[in-house]
């Protein structure tokens, strides 16, 4: 397995999202890193610049990251977040998962989101189990 500890991994990269903390974000992935968002696929330096671009356009900010499964070099999450989008002034929710594949340093050479995001009250979160 390429992370000893996958569910510590998660927890640290749940941290540096609740710090904000853009270049330790950056940091996690390799520098030929890709995301792919649904069909939005993110080059290498627009995974370095995301997380910069991403902090800056929140506030009041919220996150939980869940470990959920690992594989070999694949790590799994859940995601819950709201946060109130600079542009506009309303707060959002966003719910979904994060697949991560991971080389034997730790660092993200790829990775795959899958999310929701909506208006704060729009409805409930959908129920999860811990």
């Amino acid at each position: 397995m390429a992370v000893t500890d996958p569910e510590a991994w998660v927890k640290n990269v749940e941290r540096l999202y609740r710090a904000s903390d853009a270049e330790g974000v950056s940091a996690l992935y390799t520098d030929d890193a890709i995301t792919i968002f649904g069909s939005r696929v993110l080059s290498p330096a627009e995974v370095h610049a995301h997380p910069r671009e991403w902090f800056d356009s929140l506030e009041d900010y919220q996150i939980e990251r869940i470990f959920r499964a690992a594989n070999g070099d694949v790590i799994v999450s859940e995601t819950v977040a709201s946060y109130v989008v600079k542009a506009d002034g309303k707060r959002y929710k966003e719910w979904g998962v994060d697949v991560y594949w991971v080389n034997d340093e730790g660092k993200i050479y790829h990775k795959h989101t899958s999310e929701v995001v909506e208006p704060f009250d729009l409805r409930p979160t959908p129920p999860r189990k811990q």
